[in-house]
């Protein structure tokens, strides 16, 4: 009896060594499936990561398209009134000296306002240039 005993305890304690064994064999092969998952999940990360940064490098370049069209628009809108004063300035010279109330120094004073105004269209067009060169 004390044979039987003791040969079903040794039993006991050899499966228990057994599954053990089993376990940490069963954890390896648990960590190298997680080292693969992980990975994998990595590569995703960084695949969402340069995916995100190319978005926002997207956004930012469209956003300074769009900036630099709203100055080339400005621009526009400035040379046009520009020519407008000028044209409202020549007007008004031409209709002071058919009337004939205008002096010398008048006529002159108009005179200079159109040519500052003729030098602004000037830089104002050198700089729309620029702006087009660069969109």
């Amino acid at each position: 009896m004390k044979k039987v005993f003791v040969l079903v305890v040794f039993m006991f304690v050899s499966f228990a060594g057994v599954a053990q064994n089993d376990t940490t064999e069963s954890s390896s092969e648990i960590t190298l499936e997680q080292e693969k998952e992980m990975e994998e999940v990595k590569k995703k990360v960084e695949k969402a990561e340069a995916k995100a940064k190319k978005e926002k490098k997207e956004a930012a370049e469209q956003k300074k398209i769009e900036k630099l069209q709203k100055q080339i628009k400005n621009k526009e809108k400035s040379i046009s009134s520009e020519k407008k004063q000028i044209e409202k300035l020549k007007a008004q010279l031409e209709k002071g000296k058919v009337k004939g109330t205008l002096s010398p120094v008048d006529i002159q004073k108009k005179e200079d306002k159109i040519a500052k105004s003729q030098m602004k269209i000037m830089k104002e067009q050198e700089k729309l240039k620029k702006l087009n060169r660069k969109l």
